[in-house]
């Protein structure tokens, strides 16, 4: 995503939908910690720091990567179990799913799964969906 978002930075808009899958019991925990930290503007420093430490996800971790990123630590575990927070969860998983999404990660291009995934297909594409724009 990085190569793309630099090859386009002008024609590409990143959306980022999380779909904790079921059968990984960090999951779930990982999808609400960084909603909770974009409550305080830190969503893309938590995704990074859960994806950095997949190996070493607990519940403990969460809050202890919160106060690394300077987070309000209090507000940050409140905001991990609000029903807000679920209800964010619950209706990007009813969108992935009512999209096809099977796994993760999962891509779409102006709403269409590649099938493949290179930055080279993905550049191609959109290229193509720019000459359509562009017509």
């Amino acid at each position: 995503m990085a190569q793309l978002l630099k090859a386009f930075p002008n024609d590409l808009k990143f959306v980022y939908k999380n779909y904790p899958l079921p059968f990984h019991k960090q999951a779930m925990p990982a999808s609400k910690a960084a909603i909770a930290a974009g409550k305080q503007d830190k969503f893309w420093e938590m995704h990074d720091l859960i994806f950095k430490n997949y190996r070493s996800l607990a519940d403990d971790k969460y809050a202890e990567w919160a106060g690394e990123l300077g987070l309000d630590v209090e507000k940050f575990k409140a905001d991990m179990v609000s029903p807000e927070t679920q209800a964010m969860v619950t209706e990007e998983m009813k969108q992935a799913s009512k999209a096809g999404v099977r796994g993760t990660p999962t891509f779409f291009i102006n709403g269409k799964k590649p099938s493949g995934r290179s930055f080279e297909l993905y550049k191609s594409l959109i290229e193509a969906e720019l000459e359509k724009k562009k017509s």
